[in-house]
């Protein structure tokens, strides 16, 4: 991340100073002779200079454990701007080579990917299998997951979900690939007897968005435990699926399900803004033997509901009347409405009757 900051900061300062005329000479000089953003400025520039001269310089920089670190990553992204055959073999070589700086690897990560595309495909595949540097394994897997041939990279990584070492990696980049094709792979490690793969297989899954996805989900929703129930009834949120929005609904209303998971349902089916789940909602909210955190979300969730339903409005009006909801309930009127009249019950009532007889007249009238 530091890398990525000091980068920008520099690259405007290159694109700044494009209009002064650096030659190559020069900047080869300042990379073997200053320090700090000199030296990264000269390192960066010189990858619009082309000349086997430029390239022997930034290749023994990059070569160069005594250099910094930072230096040496932006001399590996020049190369790349270069894509000069000779370096390849050396930034493969750094960016596996394990006693590396992290900084310098994801950087050879990088300028490997950009010389050479879809062909890096096997040997970033071959990383996950033994990468333990964090940061690394993290660029590999971000890299693999934004490959444009999809099918190549899932091909190559779904074998690995079957070896505890690379699962947990596989998994994030088949969620980053995406398509119904991954579906069916990911869903069998929902029986993995680890937590941490089902968790990232429910978030891999949930991140599709395809109808494919629910089926899974919903059969393993009853195995699950409570911290893996919630989390997919958070990825339910991207899924406005019949089935999805009957289970919210269940969970909403059943006073036996876990308080934070009925939480949950009332705040995806907000955010689903499912028709069918306005009068639940209403009806939890309006209880008052529930839970006030549980109403208060309910109220809330209300407040999602883009096209003024009338039920809605009426029901948060209603909630007024309780102090303990009546904040909640004025912003989501305000929200759903565009007016606010705070906790005022009448100024609400009196605007609503004015809008629902204004409609009558106008289905689309707005006071």
């Amino acid at each position: 991340m530091l890398y990525r900051r000091t980068c920008l900061v520099v690259c405007v300062l290159v694109a700044a100073g494009a209009a002064y005329g650096f030659n190559a000479e020069d900047l080869i000089k300042d990379l073997n002779t200053q320090t700090g953003h000199k030296q990264l400025e000269a390192a960066l520039r010189l990858g619009d200079f082309n000349y086997p001269e430029v390239i022997t310089a930034l290749s023994d920089k990059l070569d160069d454990t005594e250099t910094d670190a930072t230096i040496r990553a932006g001399c590996a992204r020049s190369l790349a701007k270069l894509n000069s055959p000779s370096t390849y073999p050396m930034i493969e070589s750094l960016a596996k080579k394990a006693e590396e700086k992290a900084v310098v690897r994801t950087a050879c990560v990088q300028s490997m990917t950009a010389m050479k595309g879809e062909e890096v495909i096997d040997t970033l595949v071959g990383m996950l299998k033994t990468e333990e540097n964090v940061l690394v394994r993290r660029e590999v897997e971000r890299t693999l997951g934004g490959m444009r041939d999809t099918q190549r990279v899932s091909v190559a990584v779904t074998p690995l979900l079957t070896d505890d070492t690379a699962a947990p990696s596989a998994i994030i980049v088949l969620g980053s690939v995406g398509g119904p094709g991954v579906i069916a792979p990911l869903a069998k490690q929902l029986e993995s007897p680890t937590a941490r793969i089902r968790w990232a297989v429910i978030r891999a899954i949930g991140g599709i968005v395809h109808p494919d996805s629910v089926p899974p989900l919903l059969a393993f929703y009853p195995k699950a435990n409570d911290a893996e129930k919630s989390q997919i009834l958070a990825v339910f949120s991207q899924h406005p699926h019949p089935d999805v929005i009957e289970l919210l609904i269940n969970e909403l209303q059943n006073r036996k399900t876990f308080a934070p998971l009925r939480r949950r349902s009332a705040l995806t089916l907000g955010l689903l803004q499912a028709p069918a789940a306005v009068r639940p909602l209403v009806a939890v909210m309006l209880d008052t033997t529930e839970q006030t955190g549980l109403r208060m979300t309910c109220a809330q969730s209300l407040g999602q509901f883009s096209d003024r339903e009338d039920y809605a409005i009426a029901g948060l009006i209603g909630a007024l009347a309780d102090k303990r909801i009546a904040e909640t309930a004025s912003l989501s009127l305000a929200r759903v409405t565009t007016r606010y009249f705070g906790k005022d019950k009448e100024k609400w009532t009196a605007w609503f009757e004015k809008w629902r007889r204004q409609r009558a007249r106008n289905p689309n009238a707005r006071p």
